[in-house]
C-alpha cells in the first residue's frame, strides 16, 4: 500500500509538475513581450495589479482547495462538496468588487497605477484564478491529475495565443490591459469547463445525502487557512507596493517584477509537488503512514528545488540577456535572490505538514501573519539602501524564519533532521553571492552542485523505510 501511496504522488507530482511546466513556460514566454512592449515602470505597474489579482483570489479562495480534498476523502457526498464549493467562493467575490469599485481611485493614486479601470482587470483575473483553484481542487483529490494538467494546457496555450492577436491591435497605451486579458478571459473560460467536468463526475452521488455540518467542517478547516495565504501574498506583494510607495525609481519595481517572471519557471517544482503533497499526507494519515516515508520523500523534493534555484542563480546574467536584452540587465542583480527565496518557499511548504496532518491550520495562520509582519520591517529597511535587491533578500529572509519556525513548532509530529534543513537553507542564501563570479567559476560550481545533488538523490533513494523514525500521523485535531 505504502509503495501505491508512492507511485501515485510520483505520477501525480509528475503530471502536475507538467501543468506547472506549461505555466512556467507561458511565463517566459510573456518575458520577450514584456520587454519589447513595456518600459520597465511599465512592468511594475503590470505588477502592481497583479499583486492586487493576488490579493484578490487569496479573500475570494477562503482557503477552499486543502479544506475540499479533506472533505472529499472523508465523505462519499462528493456532488454536496462540489454545490458549496460553487456557492462560498461568490459571497467573497461580491465584497472584493465592491471594494474595488469604491475604493478603487485611492488604490491607484496610492500605488501609482495611471489607470484605475485597470483594477477591475484586476478583480477579473483573481476572481477568476480563485475560482479555477476551488474547481481544480476535485480533480485534486480524486486523483485526475490529467484531467488537471489537460485544463491548464488548455489555459496556457489560450493565453498566448490571445496576447499575440490583441498585441497586434493595440498600441503601447494600452499593452498592460492586453497582458491582463491574456489572462482573465481563458480563465473564466476553463473555470466554467472544470465545474462542468466535475458536475458530470459526482452525478452518481447526488443521491447522497450531504452530512451533518459539512459546511461548517469545511469552513471550520479553510478559514484559519485564510489568514495564512493572506500573510503569504503580503510577503508576496509588500515588496512590490513598498517599492512603488517607497522608492523614487519607479524602474526598481519593473527590475524586480521582471525577475520574479523570471523565477516562475521553479514553479512546477513547487506547486507542483505541493498540489501532490497534501493528496499524499492526507492518504498516509488515512492508511497508517509513516513519517520517515515523508521525511525523506520532502528532503528529495527540497534537494531537487535547492539545485534548481541554484542553477537559475547562477545563469542570471545569460537569463536576462536572452529574454530580456541589455536594458533589462538590472534584473540580473534581484534575480538570484528571488530563486532563493523560491526555495525557501518550497521548503516552507514541507514545514506545513505537521500543522496539516494534525489539523492544527492555525499555526500556519499565525506564523504566516508573523513573517508577514518581519517582511514589512525587512522592506522599510532594505529598500532605501538597496532598492529591488533589498526587496528580494527581504523575501529570502521571512521565507526562511517561517520555514523554520514551522519544522520546530511540528517537530514532534513530523521530526526531521535540523542538520538537513539548515544545508537546505544555507544553499538558497549562498547562491545570491555565487552568481556575482566570473563565468568560468559559475560553471564550475554548476558542475560541483550538479554532482552532489545527484549523490545526495541516489543516498536518499537507497535508504530503507527504518523502523528508528516510524511516528504516527495522529495528534489533536482542532478542526
Amino acid at each position: 500500500m505504502a509503495e501505491s501511496g508512492q507511485r501515485d504522488l510520483a505520477k501525480e507530482t509528475l503530471l502536475y509538475a507538467l501543468a506547472m511546466v506549461v505555466s512556467g513556460l507561458v511565463q517566459f514566454a510573456f518575458l520577450p513581450f514584456m520587454s519589447t512592449f513595456l518600459s520597465p515602470e511599465q512592468v511594475g505597474e503590470l505588477g502592481v495589479v497583479r499583486i492586487i489579482s493576488e490579493i484578490i483570489a487569496g479573500i475570494v479562495v477562503l482557503g477552499l482547495p486543502a479544506a475540499i480534498i479533506r472533505a472529499w476523502h472523508n465523505t462519499d457526498a462528493h456532488r454536496a462538496v462540489l454545490l458549496r464549493s460553487i456557492l462560498l467562493p461568490l459571497i467573497p467575490l461580491a465584497v472584493a468588487a465592491i471594494l474595488i469599485i469604491t475604493l478603487g481611485g485611492k488604490i491607484s493614486t496610492l500605488l501609482h497605477v495611471t489607470n484605475p479601470t485597470l483594477l477591475l482587470h484586476a478583480l477579473a483575473l483573481g476572481g477568476s484564478v480563485a475560482l479555477l483553484q476551488v474547481a481544480l481542487s476535485m480533480p485534486r483529490a480524486q486523483g485526475m491529475a490529467g484531467t488537471y494538467f489537460a485544463i491548464q494546457f488548455a489555459r496556457g496555450v489560450l493565453s498566448l495565443i490571445l496576447l499575440f492577436v490583441l498585441l497586434k491591435s493595440v498600441d503601447t497605451s494600452g499593452a498592460i490591459q492586453v497582458f491582463l486579458e491574456a489572462r482573465w478571459m481563458p480563465t473564466i473560460f476553463v473555470v466554467v469547463v472544470s465545474f462542468f467536468i466535475i458536475w458530470k463526475i459526482t452525478r452518481g452521488s447526488s443521491s447522497i445525502p450531504a452530512p451533518e455540518r459539512l459546511t461548517g467542517s469545511m469552513m471550520a478547516f479553510s478559514l484559519p487557512l485564510v489568514p495564512a495565504t493572506l500573510a503569504l501574498l503580503i510577503l508576496s506583494s509588500a515588496d512590490m507596493f513598498m517599492l512603488r510607495t517607497i522608492s523614487t525609481d519607479m524602474a526598481q519595481s519593473g527590475w524586480y517584477e521582471w525577475a520574479g517572471r523570471a523565477v516562475l519557471i521553479l514553479t512546477p517544482l513547487t506547486l507542483g509537488f505541493g498540489m501532490a503533497w497534501q493528496r499524499y499526507i492526507f492518504r498516509k494519515k488515512k492508511e497508517g503512514g509513516r513519517m520517515d516515508e515523508l521525511g525523506r520523500t520532502g528532503l528529495l523534493f527540497m534537494v531537487t528545488v535547492n539545485w534548481a534555484a541554484m542553477v537559475l542563480a547562477l545563469l542570471s546574467n545569460e537569463i536576462v540577456s536572452v529574454f530580456g536584452g541589455a536594458a533589462w540587465l538590472p534584473a540580473a542583480k534581484v534575480l538570484p535572490w528571488i530563486a532563493g527565496s523560491a526555495a525557501m518557499y518550497a521548503l516552507f511548504t514541507i514545514s506545513q505538514t505537521a500543522p496539516l496532518l494534525t489539523g492544527q491550520t492555525k499555526y500556519i495562520g499565525w506564523m504566516t501573519a508573523f513573517g508577514a509582519v518581519i517582511n514589512i520591517g525587512f522592506n522599510l529597511r532594505l529598500i532605501p539602501i538597496a532598492g529591488a535587491v533589498g526587496a528580494a533578500f527581504a523575501t529570502l529572509a521571512t521565507n526562511m524564519f517561517m520555514a523554520l519556525s514551522l519544522f520546530w513548532i511540528g517537530r514532534k509530529v513530523f521530526p526531521v533532521s535540523f542538520f538537513a534543513v539548515v544545508v537546505m537553507v544555507i544553499i538558497p542564501v549562498f547562491s545570491g553571492p555565487l552568481s556575482g563570479l566570473g563565468p568560468g567559476s559559475r560553471m564550475i560550481t554548476i558542475l560541483a552542485g550538479t554532482a552532489v545533488t545527484v549523490l545526495i538523490i541516489q543516498v536518499l533513494r537507497s535508504l530503507g523505510t527504518g523502523d528508528d523514525l516510524k511516528t504516527t500521523a495522529g495528534g489533536g485535531d482542532d478542526s
